[in-house]
């Protein structure tokens, strides 16, 4: 199967490794060769990476005889049966891609959009009508199983049901959201847990470091293993009926952006980028930062390939 990925950003290389993995016939397409040729760079190293931790079994040239790179939109989307746009989140610039891939793709092509909010089939009613739909992917898509596959009641339901399968046989697991509703579900769960980290921070309750140690050692230790509802079965409902009664009314419940927040942003404390968040990074030492987050990552995707939890 051919497969398009629109975009050599921070995700389209990672998405179209997916897909080389899978054994598929993958087309990166960009405006800018430049981007193209670090993207097919970052692809590379990232399989070798994989062989050499035994994650996947061939080496990285056979995936690579795969991968095609266009800077011809119309070059790269011929014969595709799935198009993956993963263009910036502006308006004006998926408005006009969508103009021209309804031209230039095949008359029975899913088209997917990897935009992590936007409920875009909603948002372009008349754009290949219940044949696009969304298909998050989470960074770094290579490594982090998990895809959203969002849908609305116009979406095909053999459609979706196709991706669900192909991204299986690529090593992900999808889930199926049935509605746009706002951030998805990665998002909205993330966002319940910061808002109240974010709250006991500003009350002087804990500190960052102590915060993101519990986040580490308790919740997301067992986390990747034993999911929420699973969890509750092990407490026991009694237990959780008991506890919620006790701990739900006190939670955080605010609909601003906390103060803590917005004070950083203003000061200009972005995060990694800038060298400063809630804590302080060494610039020069970023690189070496990055890759030892991808390769904890990759250990954990061999135990996960192995003990399959989603089974469970």
């Amino acid at each position: 199967m051919k497969v398009t990925v629109i975009g050599a950003g921070v995700m389209g290389p990672g998405i179209a490794q997916i897909w080389l993995m899978g054994g598929h016939e993958v087309v990166l397409t960009d405006l800018v060769q430049k981007a193209l040729e670090e993207g097919k760079e970052s692809i590379y190293n990232s399989l070798q990476t994989m062989k050499a931790m035994d994650i996947i079994e061939n080496d990285a040239e056979l995936y690579m005889s795969k991968l095609e790179i266009s800077t011809s939109l119309e070059q790269a989307v011929k014969g595709a049966k799935l198009v993956i746009e993963v263009v910036p989140e502006r308006m004006d610039i998926k408005q006009q891609l969508y103009g021209q891939l309804d031209k230039l793709c095949e008359k029975d092509a899913i088209i997917v959009s990897n935009t992590s909010s936007l409920p875009l089939p909603e948002i372009f009613p008349n754009f290949r009508t219940g044949k696009f739909f969304v298909a998050h992917f989470f960074n770094p898509p290579q490594i982090l199983p998990l895809v959203e596959l969002v849908r609305n009641e116009t979406t095909e339901t053999e459609a979706v049901e196709w991706l669900r399968k192909e991204l299986e046989l690529c090593g992900k697991t999808p889930i199926v959201v049935n509605g746009f509703i706002k951030g998805f579900l990665v998002n909205r769960m993330q966002l319940a847990m910061t808002r109240e980290a974010l709250n006991l921070l500003d009350q002087g309750v804990v500190s960052a470091e102590d915060l993101d140690k519990t986040t580490m050692a308790a919740v997301g230790f067992k986390s990747a293993w034993q999911g929420i509802f699973n969890t509750m079965d092990f407490v026991g409902l009694d237990t959780v009926a008991f506890v919620n009664n006790i701990i739900f009314p006190d939670l955080c419940n605010d609909t601003s952006v906390p103060k803590i927040v917005t004070d950083k942003v203003s000061e200009g404390k972005l995060g990694i980028k800038t060298g400063e968040g809630f804590y302080k990074y060494d610039q020069g030492k970023r690189e070496e930062v990055t890759q030892k987050r991808l390769t904890v990552l990759l250990e954990q995707l061999k135990l996960w390939n192995k003990y399959k939890p989603c089974d469970v």
